[in-house]
Formats: structure tokens, C-alpha cells, sequence
């Protein structure tokens, strides 16, 4: 017997170890199978061979069987062919046949005679046999077509093998958009694949695919026929919805992106325009329009309430619907009960009837809007917080944009980006767009999860202006912005004013005073310069580019940096308004046109700087160049002034031609001989080496026998380009070629076509072997060699206008730009074709601050230390590293005083500096590299204690470091990360109450948001840690009271209430099983602390330690009082409770003044006694009266009298004259004065006296 054994690796997790392979043994055998008889009796046990034979086995399938991917174990399949006793087998055959078509395919098979150990066939290491699905190499192949074709995709196959199906999986990657005019790509929805973390992002009618790790990033895009306007992920089914404009749903698979028919488009029966929908927790299917909220019952849509006005965003909480409307509030649908709730509006509770945005933050609902702010609603209490907007904490009242990483929430907010701690419940910083690289306002944000192989390692927020390019903030990285995700780039403006090219950028000025700027080798525009006055002209000199402006004349480096301004603060200019700067790399000239005013500057600074108040006949200057240290000015009236640059004299101007009002005077240099065009004159020749006055070249005599300079075509001289030894001149009929060398000429050949006639020759460029016109009909192209005509493009082949008046040469060589009075046309050189155009469109880090003397300090990160003489209120001299800081320390960090009241410490980037706070110069010095230092960043949060500096390196580590600051000695770091439990944490920030230093630590992981790191308190007096700060979870409300005994007690929103001895020591701590919170009034009256709670005014007697009763309608309080207290008040002797209560919907009933006078209760509803009715949540006594605030959306504030039991009056609306009577709090200062705030945005305060 000879088994043939086969061997199958088990492969991946997700491939099955199935053979399916059909073996033949084509045998001709002779002598096969054959022994001699050994028995003379057969009998039926008994196996007889025939003396020789041949054996057709067939095709036979092999199922290998029992691979184990978790073990490595292989599938196995045995096949055993029984043969005679020694025989011998001659003529064998074998044939191996596979079909994927139909099955039969194994992975990576091995076949082998076990028996006698020869392997008959091994197919390891490359793939599937009777299928390839998998590139060899990189799989998925990415790649770029060349130009046409992409050959980097391979497969390998048996030789024989034949191909029956080829499936190709294929996505367009596209590169960003370049746009010659604003582009404005402003993004309507998106959506996050659930497995593999690829974005979906929807811009008008488009749906761009995108992959974060792929280059380029955008993998695929899909298009629609109307514009994509809102986007749902669809675990349950594996599907991502769209919505679009007109044509209704479309649905695709998270699997492989194949179209499913699931809700109804434009062309079913069942159709409805709508403009947002929802997939409900219920497992439902919600969608809004301008008219009615329907529900999608899986046949047709069913009406469940009624819209008033179009749907602008949709969102579920807690089980209730939100719908914000155009203009019309916000709608609420209990998916519950399936009934419409109240709508909020400006009516009762809403800020703004305008909610373009509705996000979730914890337990908060968020409601942005572009008039009013952000409202926020905590939907878990019921109960609205107080507004954000410009009149708080806000740049602006225009919300374009929410998204939440972590504990951060992050606010677009016109041009500012807003971070609020949600832990802390502080805002913690604010950033202008244009830190970012962004010029525009913002338009959205965009949160990118990681999670599967398409998404970025890190989470990311994507902040978008509109322009294309998405910058990427990292939460909890330093710097915040880590990157650029471009989608599209265009420049900021169509109408082009000059432009010039320097190390492959090309730097275009526009008409909207910005300095736009296009690298040649990304071919992407990148981020433009905002110069803030009209461009002129621009010019280079092949190190810098010079930018003649409305503000002065500028030197730009060519990474978009101004290195130096010259203006009327630094020259003698009389005026700002430079019309041309030139430079030949040692001198600048700079030429003032409205004064006449001339300037020569010396980048070395080894000659004066020269200026010049021309005294010209009438005009003014025009135009400038440099050639062999000589300035020549163009003039519109005195001709070409020239100036010795070397010996600081001018030299006697050419004026000899008669020719005074010439408008353009072009100039062009061909080895030592000036060229300079005069319109109605001819071309005027000067000989540089000589000085000698050259005859000009003029117009050509009508019968033909003038000098050899009389060659013109024509005496309007439009153009002049050198060649070399050659000058290409350009009239206004027609232009020659002019060689110096031989003083001969040739005219300029045309063709036979109207088309390639030009008449006018505006401008010339040199680009290898063509001289490129142009022309009153586009843009020509004339060989070098023999300047014939090739070929004209115009207005039919995609030029912005007929006449094209200047032409110029991108970088490499590839691009022609002609200038038009419509625009730009862009011009590929090879092949001669337009390709484009420009037109006209439509359209620190932290600033520490230290106060030593009357001086304050500030910390300027990147800049420097800012100095501000309070007492004479005037800004003094800034300390940089071009006078006391060390080199780095610009970047300065923190700040601190010193144990000498004279000096004060500076850290930054290079470590620390101690300085003469008066003369700013340096008592001690300790760099990053001393032992003194310790830390791996840059030092933060300085705090003396004592003799001892404290300071962190935020991120670097979760260490506290110090060193002695008076005798210089270092300390050893203190571990706060161990101490909250949490190694290798962030360091969030550090202060000091008393002797304590508290530092926050906080878990560097994305994941571990909540409930992470802490608050470590390092004992300065005892050197010892104190008991730790843990987190508790989100608190939107604090109330603190500190009692008469010195004991502190603190109630933290919704979670806890701690009582604390005065040195810090926790007496007891009480939760939710304890209390209903929030708790919004602590005070002491007769012996005891009470407190305002949801359950009535609890009571805690400190000199025992105990809880008294809890004094509730009834019980302790009037019968009719409310149940929820909202404010308590006392003057020692009476006691006055502001209570109130809700119906069953959880909405405002009544509420309630109980006055407690000592002895007897006395009970006043709200809405009665002249009182508005409505929540009294705040009080303050003045003059004798209590003054009680009321909250209502025609609230005011009541005037209680004590002493007689009566209300006095009340201040309502009218009083103040406004549209609002939300009253938030009341307060009384010492003159008598009352000072009332409204929950209203933008309301004022009122006084009374």
C-alpha cells in the first residue's frame, strides 16, 4: 500500500482549509499488479493478481478536512491505491485539476507519497490554487496611472491555468482639487464607517471617500445628482443611508459598497422630499421635511406630527426626538409614547429660533445657532444652564460648529475655536483660526474616531473654513493643530494683479490684499499671506521676492515670511503707497509714483540708504531695474533716469528721443546694450560699457531705403525680450527680431489663417526653442530658429479673452500664463493647449503673567517677554534673545517672582533665567542641560513656596519638580502620576490655597476619558501628600458655604455633598441614595445649616453631627409651599424660602415666598400679590426691603417687606423698558444700590437706587 498523503496550511482566521482538488493517475503499467499463483485452492478470503495490468483511477476529489487556525494544526486528506506485493509500477501519469468557478480551490496544497517521501507537488507560499485573490506585493495595490496605464498589479499562475473570472474590486483615488478661483467646498454632512474607520464626507452632490492612510487620502467619490444633505450608519442592516436633496434615499453597503434598494428615492411611488431623518433607538426610521415628522412603517410614510418649517438637524436623546426648524424652534417627539411634545422657541425656552446644529455632550443637549449663541439643556434634570455667547464666553454669537473628544468640547465659533473642560467645567482656552493656517471663518467640525484600518491612529477634529484644506487637532497634543487634510485648494481672489516665481512657488498678487501662493511641484495652492493694502507689483531677485505695496515696500522670504518692511516709520518715504520694488540681490530700489519719490537701499548694509524727492518736469515715476549697479527709473515726462548706485550720484538722464508722454517704456538688456521701447518714437539703444547713446531702432520708410535701424513695423513699441545675442521687439503692427551682433533684422513670419495673423504684439517669454507672443489674438508660439508662426490659442481653444496683453513662464518651464482684461489663461507648453484659467469669482500658546514692583510680566510663547509699566500705564521695552533672554527662551513658558523681591525668574525653551526684574540682566542661569533642571519638556506653572520652586513639563511627564531658588540646589521630583494612580499621566496644570500644591494629573490615553487621573496635593509645610482630589464625574453646579465654625460645605452638582474641616479634613460625604440634587442654597439659621434640595430644606446640626428632620410642605413649612426649594435667605432673625413645584409633565405649576418672622410662618404664592408667577430663585436685601428675583418669561422682582408681611411692588419689564424678564440674580452693594441680571443674551444689567 502507498498512501498519498496531501498537507494543507490552515491559512488565516478568515479563509476556510477546504480541499477541493481532483486528483488523476493516468497509468500504463506493464508488468503491474502481477504474482505468481501461491495457492492451489482459491477461496473467497483469498485476493488474486493478475500477472500484469493497467489501472484508470478517474478523476477523485480530495476533502481535506481538520485545520485548526487557532493551533496552526493542518487540513489533512489521505488517498491509498493497494498494489501487489513487489510490483513494479512503470508509465505513471498525474494530472492535477482545479476550477475556481466552480469550488475547486485549495490554499497553498502540498501533496506527498508519504511512503516512500518524494513530494509530488507543493503549492506553499503562493496562494490559493484555482483562484487569485490577492495581489502579489502590496494588496490592495495603490497606484498612479503613467500616464494612462498602471502595470504594478500582478498575479502569479500555473502556466496552463485558464482564467474563466476575472472580478477586479477597484477604487478612483482622487487627488485634491486645484481650483484657479475661490473654491468654497463647504461639507453637509458626514459619517464614519462603523469597521474600518473610512469618512464619509457629502459636498453638494458629491460624497467623498476617504482614507487616512492612504496618499491621497480621498479613496473614492461618489456622485449624486442632487446634493447629499444628510448621512445615517445603519448597524442593524450593515448599511450607510443618504438623503439627498431631490431624489430622495439612497443605501450602500458597509460590506462592499454595493447599492441596496431600502427606503424610497425619487423614483418610488412612496417618495417624499425630505431635508433630515433619524434612525430612532426604536429601531425606527424618522424623517423631517418644512411640513410633517413621518415614520417610515416599512411600506409607506406615516405622518406623526406636524413642522413649521424645514428641518435643519435631528437628533435622539433620553428617548426623545429633536427636530430644529427654519426659523421655527425646535420640535420634540416622545418616541415613547408616540406623542409631540411642546415646542421650544424664543417663546419660552429657546435662545434663538434658529438651530442650524444640535449635539450631545454627557447629559447636556447642545443648540447652536448663528444669532444667539449656544443654549445648552441638561436633559437628564430638565433644567436649562445659562447661554453661551458673545456677551460671556464667546468670540461671537455665530456657532458653525460642535464636537466632543475626551473631556474637551470643542466650539467653532466664527474665526475662534473654543476648548471647555467638561470635567472642569472651565473654559480652557481659545484659539483664532488663523493660528491654524485658516483665513476664512470657520464652517463645521468633524470628529474622526480611530478604530479599523482606515482611520487615523489618533483621534482626530477636523476644522474646516470652506477652502478645502481641513486642519487636524489632536486632543491632548502640544501644539493642538498636528496636520492638514486637503481636499481642494484655490486662491483667494480670481482677478490677478502681478506675479512672480521663487524656489518653486509661484507668488500671485490678487486684488483682495492678499499675497496668494502656489507650490509648482505639489500643484496645490498653499497658505497665502495677507499683506493688508493693495499690491502693486511684485518682482524677485532670485533669493527673495519684493512686494510693492499700499503700506510700504516688503522683503519676503520664499517660505511666505516678511523679513523686512520699508515704510514712512523706518525711511523718508511721504507716503506708504510703494509702486515698484526691485532688486539685484545687493541693492533695492523702491519708487514712490504719487510723490515722486525715489529710494535705494543696501541689503548689507555697507552704503547709506539713499532717497531722493525727484524734481520732474510733470508725471511722475513708472518703473524700475538694475543692471551693473545702476538704477534706471522709467518716468512718465523726463525720460530714463539713471542713478550710480556705487557712487551715489545720478548720472545724466536719457531724455534726447522728444518723445515726453510715453504711458509704457518696456526695457530689456543684450550683453552691454539697454533697450528701452517709446511708443510713437521707436527703440532707443544705449551701450552700458561705453555710456554711448546708440542710434535707435526706428520705424522702416515707405519706400524701403532708410538706415539699417530704420526696421520698425511700426513705432508703438509694445514689447522688448532678450534672447541671448537677440531682442524680439513687438509694435502694434506686427514684430522683428533684431540681432546686435550683425545689426540685421527679421520680421516675424505669419500664417495664412485669420487665426494665426496677429497684429499686435503685446509681450514676449523665451521658453527653450520658442519665443511665446502675446498677441490682440492670444497667445503664439514662434520657433526660435526660424520664427515662423506654429500656432495661436484664443478664446476658442479656452483663453479668458481675445486680447492677451502680457505672457509669463511658470516654473520648469511648463506653464505659460497670458494675462487678459478677462482673467488669466494657464498654458501647458507641451502640449501647446490651455488648461485653465483665472478669473473673477463671486466669490500663544499661553501667556503667563507676573507683577514684580509696578511692572507686570508677561509670557509671550514664541515672542518674548512683554513688560507693562502699570503706574505710568505705558509698555515697555520687550526682553527677546536679541537682548536679555537666552537663545529659546522666547519661548517663554512660565514665570515666577523670586525670594528677592528685585528679581524674577523666566522659563522657557532653553530652562531658566533668573533676571534683574529693573535692568534685565541675568543673576543666575540654569539651561536643560544643568542638573538643576529636571523634566523632559518645557518648564510650566513656576510657583515659589518659600525658598522652593515648584514647577511641571506638562505632557512630558507626571512629575512635580523643584530646586532650592535661593542657594541654588536641586530637590528630588515628586512622583504625582503614582500618587493619583496614574503612571505616565499628563499633567494638566498645578496652583497653589495656603501650603497646598495642587497638581492635576490625567490619564494620556484616548480611551480613559472619564473618571481618569486626579488631583495629587503635595504639603509644602509638612513636604508630604495630602489625601487626593479623585474625579466624581460631570458637576454643572457648585454651591459652597463656609459656616460660622470655620467647616466647609460643598454640594457638586448632581453627585455628592462633602463636609469638610477647615484644614481640609473630610468629615462625611453624602450621595444620591441621600439627596435629591442639586443643592442651590446652603445657609445657617438658629444653630443649624440648611439646605435648599429637590425634597425640601434638609438641616444638619454641626454641634452634634447630626441630621434634624427635613422640613417639607406641611411638615416644618407652610402647607402650600412648594416642594422644590430654590433659594433660602436669612438675615439672623428672619428666614425666607423661595419654593415651587411641577405638574405631572414635569412643568412649572406655581411657586412659592414663605417668610418665617420667628415665631410664624407666612405663605405667598407667586402670581398673585402683585408677584409674577414664576421659579423665586435668587434674593438680596437693600435698604431694608428683600428684593426677590423671579424667573418667568414675564418675571421681575419682587419687593418683600419683613417687617409688615407685605409686598412692596414689583419691577417687571416695564420698569427696565426691554423685552425680557428672566431675572437670574440680584445683588446690593453697600451704597444701596440694586444690580439685577437677566438669562436674556446680550441683556444688560439694570441698577436701581
Amino acid at each position: 500500500m502507498k498512501p498519498v498523503s496531501a498537507l494543507f496550511s490552515p491559512g488565516s482566521a478568515g479563509k476556510r482549509a477546504v480541499l477541493l482538488v481532483a486528483l488523476m493517475l493516468c497509468s500504463s503499467v506493464s508488468p503491474m499488479m502481477m504474482i505468481p499463483g501461491a495457492s492451489a485452492h482459491e477461496s473467497a478470503n483469498d485476493t488474486i493478481w493478475p500477472k500484469s495490468g493497467s489501472n484508470d483511477t478517474g478523476w477523485v476529489q480530495l476533502d481535506a478536512t481538520g485545520a485548526n487556525p487557532l493551533t496552526g494544526g493542518q487540513a489533512t486528506a489521505d488517498w491509498t491505491l493497494e498494489f501487489a506485493p513487489g510490483a513494479d509500477l512503470s508509465n505513471i501519469s498525474f494530472q492535477v485539476r482545479v476550477d475556481g468557478s466552480d469550488g475547486l480551490m485549495i490554499e497553498e496544497p502540498m501533496l506527498v507519497a508519504s511512503d516512500i517521501g518524494i513530494s509530488l507537488l507543493d503549492w506553499r507560499g503562493l496562494g490559493t490554487l484555482g483562484a487569485a485573490d490577492s495581489f502579489e506585493g502590496t494588496n490592495p495595490h495603490e497606484g498612479r496611472l503613467a500616464p494612462n496605464s498602471d502595470s504594478g498589479a500582478t498575479w502569479t499562475l500555473p502556466s496552463d491555468a485558464e482564467i474563466t473570472d476575472l472580478v477586479i474590486e477597484a477604487l478612483a483615488p482622487v487627488d485634491p482639487a486645484v481650483s484657479f478661483e475661490p473654491i468654497d467646498l463647504a461639507i453637509q454632512t458626514h459619517a464614519v464607517h462603523p469597521y474600518d474607520g473610512r469618512m464619509y464626507i457629502a459636498i453638494l452632490d458629491d460624497v467623498l471617500v476617504l482614507d487616512y492612510n492612504n496618499d491621497p487620502p480621498i479613496i473614492d467619490m461618489l456622485e449624486f445628482e442632487s446634493d447629499v444633505i444628510d448621512m445615517e450608519i445603519d448597524l442593524t442592516n450593515n448599511l450607510i443611508h443618504m438623503l439627498t436633496e431631490e431624489d430622495g434615499f439612497f443605501a450602500m453597503s458597509l460590506s462592499d459598497s454595493s447599492s441596496q434598494t431600502v427606503l424610497p428615492d425619487a423614483s418610488d411611488a412612496n417618495y417624499v422630499q425630505f431635508n433630515q431623518f433619524a434612525l430612532a433607538s426604536t429601531g425606527d426610521v424618522y424623517a423631517a421635511n418644512q411640513d410633517e415628522l413621518m415614520l417610515w412603517n416599512g411600506g409607506s410614510w406615516a405622518n406623526v406630527a406636524d413642522m413649521n418649517g424645514a428641518a435643519l438637524a435631528m437628533i435622539e436623546a433620553n428617548g426623545i426626538l429633536y427636530v430644529s426648524m427654519d426659523d421655527g424652534g425646535v420640535a420634540r417627539y416622545d418616541l415613547a409614547s408616540g406623542q409631540l411634545l411642546s415646542t421650544w422657541s424664543t417663546a419660552n425656552s429657546l435662545h434663538s429660533d434658529e438651530i442650524v446644529e444640535i449635539a450631545i455632550s454627557g447629559n447636556q443637549l447642545l443648540f447652536a445657532s448663528p444669532d444667539a449663541g449656544l443654549a445648552r439643556y441638561d436633559w437628564s434634570s430638565g433644567f436649562w444652564l445659562s447661554t453661551w455667547n458673545d456677551g460671556n464666553w464667546l468670540a461671537s454669537n455665530d456657532i458653525t460648529g460642535l464636537a466632543r473628544s475626551g473631556n474637551t468640547l470643542y466650539i467653532l465659533n466664527g474665526d475662534s475655536l473654543h476648548t471647555y473642560n467638561t470635567a472642569s467645567n472651565v473654559f480652557s482656552g481659545s484659539q483664532s483660526l488663523d493660528a491654524f493656517g485658516l483665513a476664512n471663518n470657520g464652517q463645521g467640525l468633524l470628529t474622526w474616531p480611530t478604530g479599523g484600518e482606515r482611520s487615523p491612529s489618533t483621534e482626530l477634529i477636523l476644522v474646516s473654513d470652506g477652502d478645502g484644506a481641513l486642519v487636524e487637532l489632536t486632543p491632548g497634543s502640544t501644539p493642538l493643530n498636528t496636520g492638514v487634510l486637503l481636499l481642494g485648494s484655490g486662491p483667494t481672489s480670481g482677478q490677478m494683479i502681478d506675479a512672480t516665481e521663487l524656489d518653486g512657488v509661484l507668488f500671485v498678487a490678487t486684488d483682495d490684499q492678499y499675497l496668494n501662493r502656489f507650490d509648482t511641484q505639489a500643484s496645490r495652492w498653499i497658505e497665502p499671506v495677507f499683506i493688508g493694502a493693495d499690491i502693486a507689483r511684485l518682482s524677485t531677485d532670485g533669493n527673495h521676492v519684493y512686494i510693492a505695496a499700499g503700506n510700504g515696500a516688503h522683503q519676503m522670504h520664499s517660505n511666505g515670511t516678511v523679513l523686512q518692511t520699508w515704510d514712512t516709520s523706518n525711511t523718508d518715504l511721504s507716503g506708504n503707497e510703494v509702486n515698484v520694488v526691485q532688486s539685484d540681490g545687493s541693492t533695492v530700489v523702491v519708487l514712490n509714483e504719487f510723490y515722486g519719490e525715489f529710494m535705494a537701499i543696501n541689503l548689507t548694509g555697507s552704503l547709506p540708504v539713499v532717497f531722493e524727492s525727484l524734481a520732474l518736469s510733470q508725471g511722475t515715476v513708472t518703473d524700475a531695474a538694475i543692471h551693473n549697479e545702476v538704477a534706471y527709473v522709467g518716468t512718465q515726462n523726463d525720460g530714463l533716469l539713471r542713478y550710480d548706485i556705487v557712487n551715489d550720484t545720478w548720472l545724466t538722464p536719457w531724455i534726447s528721443t522728444g518723445i515726453n508722454g510715453a504711458n509704457e517704456v518696456p526695457v530689456a538688456v543684450v550683453g552691454d546694450i539697454l533697450y528701452f521701447g517709446i511708443p510713437g518714437y521707436g527703440v532707443a539703444r544705449k551701450d552700458l560699457s561705453t555710456n554711448e547713446i546708440l542710434l535707435p531702432l526706428t520705424e522702416s520708410s515707405n519706400t524701403g531705403g532708410g538706415s539699417s535701424t530704420e526696421i520698425l513695423p511700426s513705432d508703438n513699441i509694445y514689447a522688448l525680450e532678450a534672447n541671448g545675442n537677440l531682442l524680439y521687439i513687438g509694435t502694434n503692427n506686427g514684430a522683428i527680431e533684431w540681432d546686435e551682433s550683425t545689426s540685421s533684422s527679421s520680421s516675424f513670419q505669419l500664417g495664412r489663417q485669420w487665426d494665426e495673423r496677429p497684429q499686435q504684439f503685446f509681450d514676449f517669454v523665451v521658453v527653450g526653442s520658442n519665443v511665446y507672443a502675446a498677441t490682440n489674438i492670444g497667445v503664439c508660439e514662434f520657433p526660435t530658429s526660424t520664427i515662423d508662426i506654429e500656432e495661436c490659442l484664443n478664446v476658442y481653444d479656452g483663453m479668458p479673452n481675445w486680447a492677451t496683453y502680457s505672457v509669463g513662464v511658470g516654473v520648469s518651464n511648463t506653464y505659460l500664463f497670458g494675462g487678459t482684461n478677462s482673467g488669466v489663461g494657464i498654458i501647458s507648453i507641451s502640449p501647446f493647449d490651455v488648461v485653465g484659467e483665472w478669473t473673477a469669482g463671486e466669490q500663544t500658546n499661553n501667556a503667563p503673567v507676573v507683577v514684580v514692583g509696578d511692572v507686570a510680566f508677561i509670557a509671550l510663547d514664541g515672542i518674548g517677554i512683554a513688560r507693562y509699566d502699570i503706574t505710568n500705564n505705558e509698555w515697555l521695552t520687550l526682553w527677546t534673545d536679541d537682548n536679555y533672554l537666552d537663545n529659546g527662551n522666547e519661548d517663554a513658558t512660565a514665570l515666577s517672582v523670586d525670594v528677592n523681591p528685585n528679581y524674577i525668574w523666566i522659563g522657557g525653551a532653553d530652562g531658566f533665567q533668573l533676571l534683574n526684574a529693573t535692568t534685565g540682566n541675568e543673576v543666575y542661569d540654569i539651561e536643560k542641560s544643568s542638573s538643576l533642571f529636571a523634566g523632559n519638556g518645557d518648564p510650566l506653572d513656576m510657583i515659589l513656596k518659600g525658598d522652593i520652586m515648584y514647577y511641571h513639563d506638562g505632557a512630558s511627564s507626571d512629575n512635580l519638580y523643584r530646586f532650592n531658588a535661593r542657594n541654588f540646589t536641586s530637590l528630588s521630583a515628586l512622583d504625582a502620576g503614582a500618587q493619583v494612580g496614574q503612571n505616565n499621566g499628563d499633567v494638566n496644570g498645578m496652583g497653589i490655597i495656603g501650603d497646598i500644591i495642587m497638581i492635576s494629573v490625567a490619564s494620556q490615553n484616548w480611551w480613559q476619558v472619564d473618571g481618569s487621573g486626579g488631583i495629587a496635593q503635595w504639603n509644602t509645610s509638612s513636604n508630604s501628600w495630602g489625601d487626593n482630589i479623585l474625579p466624581i464625574g460631570q458637576v454643572d453646579r457648585v454651591t459652597a458655604y463656609e459656616a460660622t465654625s470655620g467647616n466647609m460645605w460643598v454640594s457638586w452638582g448632581e453627585n455628592s455633598l462633602q463636609y469638610m474641616a477647615a484644614n481640609g479634613t473630610m468629615l462625611g460625604e453624602w450621595d444620591e441614595d441621600d439627596f435629591d440634587f442639586p443643592i442651590r442654597e446652603i445657609i445657617e439659621y438658629d444653630g443649624e445649616v440648611l439646605f435648599a434640595t429637590e425634597d425640601g430644606v434638609a438641616r444638619f446640626d454641626e454641634s452634634t453631627g447630626t441630621w434634624s428632620s427635613t422640613w417639607t410642605p406641611g411638615s416644618g413649612l407652610p402647607s402650600d409651599a412648594g416642594e422644590q426649594i430654590y433659594e433660602l435667605w436669612t438675615d439672623g432673625t428672619d428666614l425666607v424660602v423661595g419654593s415651587g413645584e411641577l405638574n405631572g409633565f414635569g412643568q412649572f405649576r406655581n411657586g412659592a415666598i414663605s417668610h418665617w418672622d420667628g415665631g410664624t410662618w407666612n405663605n405667598y404664592e407667586t402670581g398673585s400679590n402683585g408677584v409674577p408667577n414664576g421659579y423665586p430663585i435668587t434674593m438680596t436685601e437693600c435698604d431694608g426691603v428683600l428684593h426677590i428675583g423671579i424667573y418667568a418669561n414675564n418675571g421681575g422682582v419682587a419687593r418683600f417687606d419683613m417687617a409688615n408681611d407685605s409686598f412692596l411692588g414689583t419691577f417687571t419689564r416695564s420698569d427696565w423698558s426691554e423685552d425680557y424678564g428672566e431675572v437670574s440674580g440680584v445683588a446690593c452693594d453697600g451704597a444701596g444700590t440694586l444690580y439685577v441680571a437677566f438669562y436674556e443674551d446680550e441683556a444688560d444689567v439694570k441698577k436701581y437706587s
